[in-house]
């Protein structure tokens, strides 16, 4: 990734629309691109005709100063009819004018990084919104964008610095009247609490793979129990096939579903029924381990089927009402659609308990953890060696490097490779 080019990106969706976002940023990009046309005027936005070997195309234009700007470099956004033909042309000309080329994907945040716009974890906070499924994810990512992982970080790894410095004073200038080294109770106590600190980041939050996890419902019953017909009702689109044969559903789909202000995944599974066969066994055990694991379990029950043990996270479906002769509070119709509203009331009610990680909790990538980890396990050794300044100071520097992984001051490139690549084009 080569951060002093010229750099240009369609940074809105492909295809006809009514508008689309050309991003371009470098150094000297509003002289280049006067040349086609683009007089802007630094934020502010600008009515232009741009220059194309097609004609003179009207677009908007919006230019950021470096010191202003998302990248810490100039640039210009575009705005411009998302016609396909027009985007490409477009691109290709600023492309020529700046000397530039395509960005590639994060490449825009990368800059920003670089530059010192950003730590890496707020960079990671980036990616997290732009790639955010529901609102859980949306406040873990906007904790990481604005800082939070940084300002939790920052401070214990510039103490552990500080304190690096005066062990290793007292190892070079041991016998220098005027060096005072640490005294090894005032080292133990910041290890103490460095190591503390640190703990408490891990347990008062969460995985972000947490947060991209739903609640589940899972639809469970015996086979042709109208599992797969409640599914789709309470889908609102034919997803899965419906037969009046039973076991048509050989295994788990899985889509996410809106009830009431709650998203949550419904899973329709094989119907419960004696194992005939390997294939059979594995997808009998993949349909118990979603009931087990399931937040709230439809238990679907035809007309004649016996009734299923519920437990605490079971709610019992009569289905087939249009086929049943007598009604159940619990009874609904895949066909007449009775009952449906009801049982929709029921999930959401259900739902409500299902616990929702809280708006303060800072989400943590693996990588986040493993390097926390990888720093309280330093600080453990600094601890037992505080009376050997020179293994103290091993382990102290395995801190700050672990930590600084974390904050991007201390970043191999295949960390930032990794960071990075989950981004899309023109991000």
């Amino acid at each position: 990734m080569d951060l002093e080019s010229t750099i240009v990106a369609v940074s809105s969706p492909s295809g006809n629309s009514s508008r689309a976002l050309l991003r371009i940023t470098g150094t000297h990009v509003f002289t280049q691109c006067q040349r086609i046309g683009i007089d802007s005027v630094p934020r502010r936005i600008s009515t232009c005709r741009m220059q194309l070997p097609c004609g003179e195309l009207p677009v908007l234009a919006l230019a950021y100063e470096s010191n202003r700007s998302f990248t810490g470099q100039e640039t210009l956004e575009i705005e411009l009819p998302n016609n396909p033909t027009l985007v490409r042309i477009a691109s290709e000309a600023c492309i020529e004018v700046t000397n530039g080329r395509y960005a590639e994907a994060g490449e825009f945040t990368a800059k920003a990084f670089f530059n010192g716009k950003l730590s890496l974890s707020e960079a990671e906070g980036v990616c997290a919104t732009i790639s955010a499924g529901n609102d859980s994810e949306l406040q873990g990512a906007a904790l990481l964008r604005t800082g939070a992982l940084h300002a939790h970080v920052e401070p214990i790894s510039t103490i552990i610095f500080k304190t690096l410095a005066l062990v290793e004073s007292g190892i070079d200038f041991v016998d220098e009247e005027d060096v005072t080294a640490i005294e090894q109770d005032d080292l133990i106590n910041i290890i103490v609490d460095a190591k503390s600190s640190l703990q408490a980041i891990l347990n008062g939050n969460i995985a972000m793979a947490t947060l991209q996890e739903l609640p589940t419902v899972v639809l469970a019953g015996l086979p042709n129990a109208g599992k797969s017909s409640l599914f789709n009702v309470l889908l609102d689109r034919e997803r899965v096939v419906v037969s009046k044969e039973a076991g048509t559903t050989r295994d788990a789909i899985l889509e996410p579903v809106w009830f009431g202000e709650r998203e949550a995944t419904i899973i329709d599974v094989a119907g419960i029924e004696k194992s005939t066969g390997p294939f059979s066994e594995q997808t009998q055990a993949k349909a118990n381990k979603f009931i087990v694991e399931a937040d709230v379990v439809l238990w679907c029950i035809a007309p004649g089927d016996p009734d299923p043990q519920l437990g605490e996270n079971g709610i019992l479906v009569h289905t087939k009402l249009d086929l049943q002769k007598d009604r159940f509070h619990s009874s609904v119709s895949s066909t007449t659609f009775e009952g449906i509203s009801e049982l929709r009331r029921v999930i959401e009610q259900r739902l409500t308990h299902v616990p929702m990680p809280t708006s303060d909790a800072l989400a943590l990538y693996p990588r986040h953890i493993q390097y926390i980890e990888d720093a309280i396990a330093a600080l453990t050794n600094a601890h037992d060696s505080v009376p050997v300044p020179e293994l103290n100071a091993t382990s102290l520097r395995e801190v700050l490097q672990a930590l600084g992984k974390i904050t991007g001051t201390v970043t191999p490139d295949e960390i930032i490779g990794e960071v990075f690549s989950s981004f899309c084009i023109g991000k």
